[in-house]
């Protein structure tokens, strides 16, 4: 016995319900392969981020043990929505990253990035972000030679917090004055605001 042919309803029905069904599948599809993109990107900014905070923090503080914690940080010294890390080992902290940014140099802002031992002395400081004039206002930065080197050891106390052409301990480059004395007034202003912070009164980093 032949089937009846099926009916315009049924072939349309079917048709769109086939379409529907790959339309589906693709999308799925697609959402899958970007998740794993997003996931892909993720680790390797986190990876770029713990290579970058292993060279900000002192060796105490570098183990497969340390755990880092993000906070907030506002202050009218270093700017707003700053971040503040505490670098951990058995919940003891052993050394702190902080962003910070200043409006004295030529082209604002410029922000630093600034690794501290556990005792609140300079480890080792870098530029995080600067529109400062290539050739000119950019030589301080670690790219271009070792002027951050001499912050290095440093703390509130046991300098002169300003750049030798006005009268403090610190060296200048020349042709780059304005920077290099806003990368020392800024590191001054960090370590004033870490020493007198509470952090545990501070939001966590969402």
């Amino acid at each position: 016995m032949e089937k009846k042919p099926q009916n315009k309803f049924t072939r349309a029905f079917l048709s769109g319900f086939t379409l529907a069904l790959i339309g589906t599948l693709c999308i799925i599809a697609v959402l899958g392969a970007q998740l794993k993109t997003q996931d892909r990107i993720k680790k390797i900014q986190a990876d770029k981020m713990m290579a970058k905070f292993s060279l900000l923090v002192p060796p105490e503080a570098q183990s497969d043990k340390t755990v880092f914690k993000c906070h907030v940080l506002n202050d009218k010294l270093v700017g707003k929505n700053m971040r503040l890390y505490t670098a951990s080992i058995d919940n003891e902290i052993k050394g702190y990253i902080m962003t910070y940014s200043t409006s004295r140099g030529y082209s604002n802002p410029l922000i630093l990035i600034g690794g501290f031992d556990k005792d609140k002395n300079v480890y080792r400081t870098d530029i995080h972000f600067s529109m400062e004039t290539p050739g000119l206002g950019d030589k301080v930065d670690r790219k271009h030679g070792n002027f951050m080197d001499m912050l290095s050891g440093k703390n509130a106390e046991n300098a002169k917090w300003d750049v030798k052409k006005f009268n403090g301990d610190f060296d200048y480059i020349t042709g780059s004055t304005v920077t290099s004395r806003a990368v020392v007034l800024a590191t001054k202003d960090a370590l004033d605001v870490l020493n007198k912070t509470d952090i545990s009164k501070l939001k966590e980093c969402e």
